[in-house]
């Protein structure tokens, strides 16, 4: 495990360097117009490729030694030490000019997550964690929402959009979920929905077929703000499914995700 200072440097590097890199996005709006499609309903702009290019280039200049996993690059260097990035979370948000995307940076030591920072650089907010030390939204500290009605709360279900042949399956749980709670949504950006957890906006978020880099960041957020998580191995590990809830209705959750078999 790395020591306190290490993580405490790390964890400032991360916050400035999702704030420059939330500073470049919303000063080069044009390049959300340059859109290449990687597979199905799966698309990156120029604006991802060079915001990943100025995060990796700033965590090789501090941490030279540290590894990378990017949602555009690929691994690099480290595996036990590395730094986990989506630039943009939420890419088409982005070139469709809804607000709803994220920077998403998040460091992993040989004990698993060590610090989050997800910042929404359209509603200038910032979201950090680091491990056994609380979550936070702009320096205030967030919890979960807990001992409440929660059928008078909102939950994130999120169809397998690049995954179509989930589809039906998703169905038949969304269904039994939606009457846990009053209303659902789908906002576009792992990243932001475990936040939103973390912060008490709503208190389900439940997404098939993710990758480290969607959702690492904002996972320890919502550990750290009192929350549940579950991470779900799909397809042989290659990518994942993430429950993530108040620590409340998380049983009442993971029965209906997990209760029929084989299918997990």
């Amino acid at each position: 495990m790395m020591d306190r200072s290490q993580l405490k440097e790390r964890l400032e590097f991360a916050l400035n360097t999702a704030k420059e890199a939330s500073t470049f996005l919303l000063s080069h709006s044009s390049l959300s117009e340059k859109i290449e499609q990687k597979h199905e309903n799966d698309f990156v702009t120029a604006a991802d490729k060079a915001t990943e290019e100025l995060i990796y280039s700033s965590i090789k200049n501090a941490f030279p030694s540290d590894g990378w996993y990017g949602e555009e690059s690929g691994k690099r260097g480290e595996e036990k030490r590395r730094w986990i990035v989506d630039p943009i979370d939420g890419t088409v948000n982005f070139f469709s000019s809804f607000p709803s995307y994220t920077v998403s940076i998040a460091f992993e030591d040989e004990d698993g997550l060590a610090l989050g920072v997800v910042i929404v650089p359209r509603q200038n907010e910032t979201f950090w964690a680091i491990r056994g030390e609380g979550a936070f939204l702009n320096g205030n500290r967030i919890h979960t929402r807990e001992n409440s009605d929660y059928s008078r709360t909102l939950a994130l279900l999120v169809p397998p959009h690049r995954r179509h042949h989930l589809m039906d399956l998703y169905w038949k749980r969304m269904r039994k979920l939606y009457d846990i709670f009053t209303d659902v949504r789908s906002i576009g950006s792992a990243a932001l929905s475990l936040c939103y957890v973390a912060s008490g906006r709503c208190t389900c978020y439940y997404e098939m077929g993710l990758y480290p880099y969607d959702y690492s960041a904002g996972l320890l957020i919502v550990k750290e703000a009192g929350g549940e998580v579950s991470v779900i191995e799909r397809d042989g590990g290659e990518c994942q499914d993430i429950v993530a809830t108040s620590s409340g209705i998380y049983t009442s959750v993971m029965e209906v995700v997990s209760e029929e078999s084989g299918l997990l």
